[in-house]
């Protein structure tokens, strides 16, 4: 547990960077959803006074939802509100040590806390859990696909096409369902 820490998150294509003030620790994770819950089991380790993450492509929805479910407390900023407070300090290219920018942004500004309803985290909670059990179905119909004659293969193709579409499908439920919280307003 670190007292008073603040950290920012840097969600993007190719990963989570994480950056924590005042102890200057930074680490990455992946974008999926292993690396969303390694983030989240360390951060709810640390016991962070403020999470703080840019609302930008959507790519950090399912992150959002992690962190909420997980009671762990963080703010969504826009990107212009980075802009200006880069701005601000004198750093010309935010996107350089964005993660470290957030955590400072954390630390000073201190953005308000939006604590999602406990209605909306059961729902964010059981959605998390159903894609979690479907893409573990996923995986194992996949590796049935070598296995299996040709006259089965196809079932599983079908098969593995519908999965593939229901995560899909769980995913933007979530990603609604955040969006559509009190968090991203």
């Amino acid at each position: 547990m670190i007292d008073g820490a603040f950290v920012g998150l840097d969600v993007n294509k190719t990963g989570i960077m994480v950056s924590i003030r005042p102890t200057g620790e930074h680490w990455k994770t992946g974008i999926d959803d292993t690396g969303i819950i390694e983030a989240t089991e360390k951060l709810t380790e640390i016991h962070p006074q403020l999470v703080v993450m840019e609302a930008q492509g959507g790519l950090e929805l399912p992150v959002a939802g992690t962190l909420a479910t997980a009671g762990v407390p963080f703010a969504m900023i826009s990107p212009r509100s980075v802009r200006e407070f880069a701005k601000a300090i004198g750093k010309m290219r935010p996107d350089r040590d964005q993660a470290g920018l957030l955590a400072y942004f954390a630390e000073l500004v201190q953005p308000e806390v939006r604590i999602l309803p406990t209605k909306i985290v059961e729902q964010l909670s059981a959605l998390k859990t159903r894609r979690q059990e479907v893409v573990k179905m996923l995986a194992l119909e996949r590796s049935r696909l070598d296995c299996e004659s040709l006259v089965v293969q196809k079932d599983i193709k079908n098969h593995v096409y519908f999965l593939e579409r229901s995560v899909l499908g769980l995913t933007e439920e979530i990603s609604r369902a955040v969006r559509s919280s009190c968090i991203w307003r």
